[in-house]
């Protein structure tokens, strides 16, 4: 048999423990959202409640000092893993998702950034929803009109898959490239499932003196923390 080369994989890197102490995160998400109950409308049209961005450096001084660590932590691994070598990573935004019953988030991406993941805080013991993660949708309309598709293995075989589920877990993290499509599944659970999503920028530390990154201001300022 010939050898085979994957040209291009797609990275997807999950730490199943990141040893963050959950119940101050928990209760910290349920009072953000009690001073917000409002929240924000995104990839959360299919219900559920989504805050406003958080950001450096306030994020720093809030509950979520301790989740931003070990993100960082992670993400310089995965780059290292990825091929990357004399560069700074920074967290632009993290932003807290709780789902219920029904509640699901529609498919997108998260333009602009490198890295994005999610980190899960509190989950139901079961059916609350997986992260769907999408192949791009050129490559399934290929294999489609080619008349293939019904001739693959995708749900065993992740070379030809179209995709792949991440099952939520508490002190789970997942981090992936922030081109990549995804979703969430509506949940079955009664109870919430409590997730922060975040963006990771990247930059050369060859360039580091013409960095530019802009100066924003929390905008958080509906919370009286």
């Amino acid at each position: 048999m010939a050898k085979r080369t994957d040209l291009f994989p797609t990275p997807l890197w999950e730490e199943e423990d990141c040893g963050v102490d959950l119940q101050p995160l928990v209760d910290f998400c349920y009072h953000v959202k009690q001073e917000d109950p409002e929240g924000r409308r995104a990839s959360n049209g299919g219900g559920g409640w989504q805050s406003s961005d958080f950001r450096v450096p306030f994020l720093l001084t809030t509950p979520l000092k301790e989740l931003h660590d070990r993100i960082i932590q992670e993400a310089y691994a995965s780059m290292d893993d990825w091929g990357f070598n004399a560069y700074s990573l920074h967290l632009s935004n993290m932003w807290i998702n709780i789902n219920n019953k029904k509640h699901f988030n529609y498919t997108h991406t998260h333009p602009g950034s490198l890295l994005s993941g999610v980190f899960y805080a509190k989950v139901p013991q079961c059916c609350c929803g997986d992260l769907r993660i999408i192949r791009d949708l050129h490559e399934q309309n290929l294999k489609e009109a080619g008349m293939v598709n019904q001739n693959l293995d995708r749900w065993e075989n992740p070379a030809n898959g179209d995709e792949h589920m991440v099952t939520p877990k508490e002190n789970k993290l997942a981090i992936f490239p922030a081109w990549l499509a995804h979703s969430v599944d509506p949940s079955s659970s009664d109870d919430d499932r409590i997730s922060l999503s975040f963006n990771i920028h990247a930059f050369s530390d060859f360039l580091r003196d013409d960095q530019v990154y802009p100066t924003q201001q929390p905008i958080n300022t509906r919370l009286s923390l």
